[in-house]
């Protein structure tokens, strides 16, 4: 179990939202997160929370101050609003017609805005609030994520400021508008990776459900991406397939518990059926927005097979797309494995043949082929390598090559995260408290080595 008296931990004396791992997750999230109990009290205030708000857990746990460094007034924010049932009558009025409704996460809204009081000039949040459920379906809580947009909001004024006088200072503009496409980069590239680790977060509070599935589409997306890139898929793609593996349960979202707990192999009829909608309601959970629209028609046809007798839509052959069609191995060879495909849950060993029996018929048989080298280890050497370390021979400035999972398959920190000092202790702490040693992979450049310890 996860240590559960760290600093930002949920009070004690609050109400149980979750179980104790959670609040370790919390914690360890780069993404500023807080979450209120049903009677709206603050039960969670993590670390990047502290940071961005300038008040601390100890401050904030077991009040119902959540408020205030928003606002200079006491006022509801979007969880308060959730939790009191009055969302749709008050959230326009509150927010001035500026919150939208998300299309990935049913019941989610989502806002931004500018706060002049926060720092020295001001700050743009964009910040997403959800309801919590415990597994009966009754509402314990809500759950708000932030963002500190200012950079990007920042970068957009100077770009629109160098837009506007390029007629008369082309050349001195040319040099601030390179300048400013070059920290939009910057913050873009921030901000995708903030969107991947929001994605993981959403995804397993998902399987937080189903304890069979602790974990699931993380390993999904992985080989998924792996299979990828052994197949040379251009790396646009490959960042959708894997995208798409955190996501393509996502349709499920709306299963019963006891739906979620029965293998395919027990159900028929209408449960069948009901079952087999999953693919096209997650598509169409993904396709208001438009930047997912690949990724949503992965999600659809991930259970076509090979040979056209698959569903929804009996595709064949090289008319399923590539990356559903790795999805298809990814998500079979996990499902094997967990007991959603069987009710007796295979050995790794036995889905990997399994899976190769597949070949031809349900699988692509140049799909099967780079899997099967994935899974017995054989890779492209690559200009960027991976390396293995101990907690004591992480440095600041390190950059995680896979995501670092602590006890019960919770994510501690994504992949593509830079350590700093404050990282490393926290990665150092959690050792102690579980009482093994911990292995990190780490990126290497070529050419570069790391000297054993």
């Amino acid at each position: 179990m996860l240590p559960s008296n760290q600093p930002h931990s949920a009070s004690p004396s609050s109400p149980d939202l979750m179980a104790a791992e959670v609040s370790e997750f919390f914690d360890g999230s780069p993404v500023p997160t807080f979450a209120i109990n049903n009677q709206h009290v603050i039960t969670h205030w993590n670390r990047a929370c502290e940071l961005i708000s300038g008040l601390t857990a100890a401050e904030m746990v077991d009040t119902r101050d959540h408020w205030r460094f928003l606002y200079t007034h006491k006022r509801p924010l979007l969880v308060d609003l959730i939790v009191s049932g009055t969302i749709e009558e008050s959230v326009n009025v509150l927010y001035r017609d500026k919150p939208r409704h998300s299309n990935v996460i049913k019941g989610t809204y989502q806002i931004e805005d500018f706060f002049p009081h926060l720092g020295e000039a001001g700050r743009w949040l964009s910040f997403s609030a959800s309801a919590l459920h415990n597994p009966a379906g009754q509402l314990v809580g809500a759950i708000e994520v932030l963002q500190d947009i200012t950079q990007q909001k920042e970068a957009q004024l100077a770009l629109q400021k160098a837009h506007d006088g390029l007629e008369q200072l082309v050349d001195a503009r040319t040099l601030e508008l390179k300048a400013s496409n070059n920290c939009l980069t910057d913050v873009n590239k921030k901000l995708n990776t903030s969107f991947l680790t929001t994605i993981k977060i959403f995804s397993n509070l998902i399987e937080m459900r189903a304890s069979h599935l602790s974990g699931h589409s993380r390993r999904v997306a992985e080989l998924a991406r792996q299979i990828a890139v052994r197949m040379n898929v251009d790396f646009n793609d490959t960042q959708d397939i894997f995208v798409a593996g955190l996501l393509h349960n996502i349709g499920k979202i709306g299963f019963s518990d006891e739906l979620l707990a029965t293998s395919l192999n027990q159900m028929s009829g209408d449960t069948l059926g009901s079952y087999r909608k999953f693919t096209v309601r997650g598509e169409q959970l993904l396709m208001p927005l438009e930047d997912m629209a690949p990724i949503a028609h992965l999600i659809r046809w991930q259970q076509e097979r090979f040979d056209g007798a698959g569903y929804p839509d009996r595709l064949a052959g090289e008319n399923i797309p590539i990356g559903a069609r790795i999805l298809a191995i990814a998500t079979d060879y996990e499902n094997l494995q967990n007991g959603t495909l069987l009710q007796r849950r295979l050995r790794d060993d036995q889905a990997f043949n399994m899976v190769l029996r597949g070949e031809d018929k349900r699988y692509d048989p140049a799909v099967v082929s780079a899997f099967q080298e994935v899974i017995t280890g054989v890779v492209n050497p690559t200009a960027e390598t991976h390396i293995e370390l101990f907690t004591s021979q992480l440095k600041p400035g390190m950059v995680i090559a896979r995501d670092l999972i602590g006890q019960d398959n919770f994510l501690l920190l994504s992949a593509d995260h830079v350590l700093d000092e404050r990282l490393i202790n926290k990665i150092i702490t959690f050792e102690n408290a579980w009482g093994v040693r911990m292995t990190i992979w780490v990126k290497v450049p070529a050419k570069e080595g790391v000297e054993a310890g």
